[in-house]
């Protein structure tokens, strides 16, 4: 019972988790620092093309290539009436199918709590991305208090259901250990979103004030100018890392 009224209240107040608006500022400051050549997009977990349609909004003047990574078919068609290159990509197994160094922001808004293999996922990103080039990465923050709430009973954290989509849990210092290890990426900013039962603006301010216990969190990473990728990561002696049989790149 005490799950299910956590739940409920949260779906009733929770604030803007995904941050739409920002992403396409922080997409359009980067840019707008590239200079006059078109910039590449892609987002992975495209969905109803909201955070591309908002970049391109925000970008106005500048020529952008957009790309997603999308399967189902009806959104499939609504991003190709907007211009949107779709590609249906396995993220758990194949490669994202762009050049090297192509791209200058990839965006993965609430996606990577779904993947089993971010190990492959982030390899794929450090390839795709231009040096200089930046991610911007969302997820539930398991971190959150009502998470830690939930614990603190006995129970499983709301954002980790058993019986859920999400396989991955993370926060914000455990996230920020993963994604700097071996250098491929660097931290450029850290945002909380939303936070639970915080009436009216005062859900935005705390969020931001303690990102560690909101109930999203959004990273925005630069590609470093590191040579190689991520899932080297893998062989570079991290205690424990050998005990998982990780997926290492090789389509299937």
């Amino acid at each position: 019972m005490v799950p299910a009224a956590l739940i409920k209240l949260k779906n009733r107040l929770a604030g803007d988790v995904f941050g739409r608006g920002e992403i396409a500022r922080w997409a359009a400051e980067h840019v707008a620092s590239i200079g006059d050549r078109p910039a590449g997009v892609l987002d992975v977990g495209l969905g109803e093309c909201e955070d591309l349609l908002a970049i391109r909004a925000a970008t106005t003047g500048h020529a952008l290539n957009l790309y997603g990574v999308e399967f189902d078919p009806s959104r499939i068609a609504r991003a190709h009436g907007h211009g949107i290159d779709v590609l249906t990509v396995n993220l758990e197994r194949q490669t994202i199918p762009l050049e090297d160094a192509s791209l200058d922001v990839v965006l993965s808004n609430h996606v990577i709590e779904h993947l089993k293999e971010i190990f492959h996922f982030f390899s794929e990103v450090s390839r795709i991305l231009r040096p200089g080039g930046i991610a911007i990465i969302g997820f539930p923050n398991l971190g959150s208090w009502h998470n830690r709430i939930a614990l603190l009973f006995g129970f499983q954290p709301p954002c980790m259901r058993v019986l859920g989509s999400h396989v991955r849990g993370f926060t914000i210092p455990g996230f920020r250990d993963f994604i700097v290890c071996g250098g491929f990426f660097r931290v450029r900013q850290i945002k909380g979103r939303a936070f639970h039962l915080a009436p009216g603006a005062s859900n935005g301010w705390l969020a931001s004030a303690v990102p560690g216990l909101a109930v999203g969190v959004h990273f925005v990473l630069e590609r470093t100018k590191k040579p190689g990728r991520f899932i080297e990561v893998l062989d570079m002696g991290v205690p424990g890392m050998g005990d998982t049989p990780y997926f290492r790149g090789a389509d299937e």
